[in-house]
């Protein structure tokens, strides 16, 4: 008896494990059959790939947003920092001011030095990321409001929208979802397979360790902020493409969606732990949330209320695990 008591016990745990462990794909699943047979023309291939459409810009944050979390840290001002891209863009090419090209180049080094001053000040400051960047986010959305007077900004170069937003590949596939594929791969392999991942994961899991073994924490760490505002400058020309104007209130919702899409995906808020693939699928799940309560007439503060409490549910499932393995 004692025996079959420990076999099912172990069983037990074992499947817990697993559905833990694979939460992201069970949470995933579950939401496209619910959303399915409420509203059929979900599954429809039109809105499926829609949803991967509307995605893309989530996702590319959220890539960035994967580094910085797993080293422990937090960015809230990527949604303003794709604001700033977006107008910053729209107003260099206004009336054949400026090339395409050099514009593109001006509002990346832009980019890059607001995720840069976000680790800069962070680190030399020794203030904490989520009080930096909860900060700069206001900061940055203030000087796109300034900028624009709160207007937006007329994009009017067929090109860019085609190749930022609503162009197809074979006519099928929109460019943005190809953007953040490369992207993704991308981000895997410097996650995965070079020091520099090793480093994010080190520094998050056993900071003091890290420091020990001769990492340079505060170089790793501004590098993160500062790839975080190269994510958020693609994402910014995609929304900035997709509204064919720089638009100084886009990507209120970026930050909330990214981060939901990282934690949900399983990489831990403490840092340590993270997934590129499970970011995907985590984004994949906001992306299905935002469409399903869309199509069911949701409206906005109710999709609101409901990310929020999926994001919950992911925690305490990712306390679960942690629980599991001890």
């Amino acid at each position: 008896m004692q025996i079959q008591a420990e076999t099912a016990q172990t069983s037990k745990t074992t499947v817990m494990k697993l559905i833990i462990k694979y939460r992201t794909i069970m949470i995933l699943a579950v939401l496209m059959v619910v959303f399915t047979l409420l509203k059929p023309v979900f599954i429809n291939p039109s809105n499926l790939l829609s949803i991967l459409k509307n995605m893309s810009y989530v996702l590319i944050a959220g890539l960035g947003m994967t580094f910085i979390i797993t080293l422990g840290g937090l960015d809230l001002s990527v949604g303003s920092t794709a604001a700033v891209v977006g107008v910053g863009f729209a107003m260099l090419v206004r009336g054949g001011f400026m090339p395409t090209i050099p514009a593109l180049l001006i509002m990346m080094v832009v980019a890059l030095f607001l995720g840069f001053f976000n680790g800069f000040v962070s680190v030399k400051g020794k203030i904490e990321p989520f009080l930096v960047t909860l900060a700069t986010m206001n900061i940055y959305r203030g000087l796109a409001l300034t900028l624009t007077t709160g207007r937006p900004v007329p994009i009017v170069i067929p090109y860019f929208a085609n190749l930022f937003g609503n162009g197809r590949l074979f006519g099928v596939i929109p460019s943005p979802v190809i953007i953040s594929l490369v992207l993704l791969l991308a981000s895997w392999f410097l996650f995965t397979q070079t020091k520099y991942g090793f480093y994010v994961r080190s520094i998050g899991g056993n900071q003091e360790a890290a420091r020990v073994a001769g990492i340079n924490i505060g170089l790793v760490k501004i590098t993160a902020y500062t790839l975080s505002g190269l994510y958020a400058f693609v994402s910014g020309l995609i929304l900035a493409a997709l509204m064919n104007s720089g638009l100084p209130s886009a990507g209120t919702d970026l930050a909330l969606d990214s981060i939901s899409g990282v934690i949900l995906g399983g990489t831990a808020i403490s840092g340590g732990v993270g997934s590129i693939w499970g970011t995907l699928g985590g984004c994949l799940i906001i992306a299905a949330l935002n469409s399903g309560m869309a199509l069911m007439g949701a409206q906005f503060h109710v999709q609101i209320l409901v990310k929020g409490l999926v994001i919950i549910l992911a925690v305490l499932m990712d306390n679960a695990f942690k629980s599991r393995q001890k």
